[in-house]
């Protein structure tokens, strides 16, 4: 077991990749009391392509499969199932599916050997049936027509449908009834047998225990297990244009006040940064010109154009980043006009990123105090980076960035922002 050292700090991460590939990540801290566990699977929405194991030829699948899988694997053949299992020791437990990874989750206090035991079972044991199969169809195309019914939840389809053209980031993660329907058994084994291979997933623990016993229980219960080592699975590449599919849509929904979503789509292939300063760079130049300390923002409330301070979100998609500004206004005319007319005019002075910065070290030090925070930065990490990059992200993440100086960043951004003066928004 290799303990990986935080600059700066007394924390340790413990690592080892066991016999079967499984990749084990434990981090212990002695004065928090509740236990955080997630199990995960490198398998999301995006990975609806690829070569089966024990075949030879790209597969396409059914969108909305990773999910579907979600939903199965968290029922469990026998009892208890796990809802009742986690709640018999006051555990609570859940499962999400994102773009590029599949995670199955609870929060203990208490009994954390058997509920981690528990978890590598029902999630390395599938159970299907034709029927089970076509019931929960009906379940999730349910879901769907919520999230038809939510303006948040349309905005952010319409974005990534918008923007991109080919990508399969393009796609909701849920898939829609259509895609649901064609959904069959034989196609959901075939994807968890590949996906669900334990050399293709990570488990993290955090919280307070002994780490030699916590690997000690992992390591017995994967040793019996059978499963055929995939260290490689072929997944279809993609190009992606840098032009946006379609410019401007209006979407008419019941609402009370009108959602705008404006976004700039930028190719990263010609990008001469890491994808974590291009993030951080992003984060600071986006969230200093536009959260509810900044002038504009001050501007755009007095002259009764925005109601709320504007929301930035960051998408990105391996070819390219987006980067959308969100806000509620009755008058997006206005704000399209005095948001475009901000980006052709950039400025960030001194004060205002010692301010940004001051925030963010607060942030990255009170995420290191809560075992969810740091299993989601540890889950984060593992799934952008490979191993040995992932070790030096963790550290990089704390400290290394923070001690730039605003010249630098500063140079940094303007530079960027040179180079997207030739992309098409």
């Amino acid at each position: 077991m290799e303990k990986i050292r935080i600059k700066n700090f007394e924390e340790a991460v413990y690592y080892e990749k066991l016999d079967n590939g499984l990749e084990v990540y434990l981090y212990t801290k002695d004065d928090i009391y509740t236990n955080y566990v997630t199990f995960t699977t490198k398998y999301g929405s995006v990975y609806n392509d690829f070569v089966p194991i024990g075949e030879s030829k790209i597969r396409s699948f059914p969108k909305g499969i990773a999910h579907f899988l979600e939903h199965k694997v968290f029922t469990e053949k026998e009892d208890p199932q796990p809802m009742e299992f986690f709640a018999k020791s006051g555990s609570l437990c859940n499962a999400y599916t994102t773009f590029r990874n599949t995670s199955y989750l609870f929060y203990a206090t208490k009994d954390l050997k058997e509920n981690i035991e528990y978890l590598l079972n029902y999630v390395q044991n599938i159970y299907l049936t034709e029927e089970d199969v076509e019931k929960e169809k009906g379940i999730i195309s349910e879901e769907i027509h919520m999230y038809e019914d939510r303006p948040g939840d349309v905005l952010f389809e319409k974005v990534r449908l918008n923007t991109l053209n080919s990508s399969p980031y393009r796609n909701s993660i849920i898939g829609t009834v259509k895609d649901i329907e064609s959904i069959t058994k034989e196609d959901l084994e075939t994807c968890y047998y590949t996906f669900y291979n334990p050399s293709n997933m990570f488990i993290v623990v955090t919280g307070s225990f002994d780490p030699e016993e916590i690997m000690s229980l992992i390591k017995e219960n994967q040793s019996k297990k059978n499963f055929k080592i995939e260290d490689n699975i072929k997944v279809k590449e993609f190009k992606e244009e840098d032009k946006v599919f379609k410019e401007k849509e209006i979407i008419k929904m019941n609402t009370n006040i009108p959602k705008i979503a404006y976004t700039l789509k930028i190719p990263l292939k010609d990008i001469k940064l890491t994808r974590r300063q291009l993030h951080l760079y992003m984060y600071v130049l986006f969230t200093t010109l536009f959260d509810e300390t900044s002038l504009f923002d001050e501007e755009l409330k007095k002259d009764g154009i925005i109601n709320n301070t504007t929301y930035v979100s960051l998408l990105n998609t391996n070819t390219h980043l987006l980067i959308s500004l969100v806000n509620e206004t009755n008058k997006y005319e206005e704000f399209l006009e005095r948001l475009k007319d901000k980006l052709n005019n950039m400025e960030i002075n001194e004060k205002d990123f010692k301010r940004k910065k001051k925030v963010l070290i607060s942030n990255e030090i009170f995420a290191y105090e809560n075992v969810e925070n740091i299993n989601d930065i540890i889950n984060k990490l593992k799934i952008i980076f490979s191993n040995r990059i992932f070790i030096r992200n963790l550290n990089d993440a704390r400290n290394n960035w923070l001690e730039l100086p605003i010249e630098e960043v500063l140079k940094k951004i303007y530079i960027f922002f040179k180079d997207m003066e030739k992309i098409t928004v």
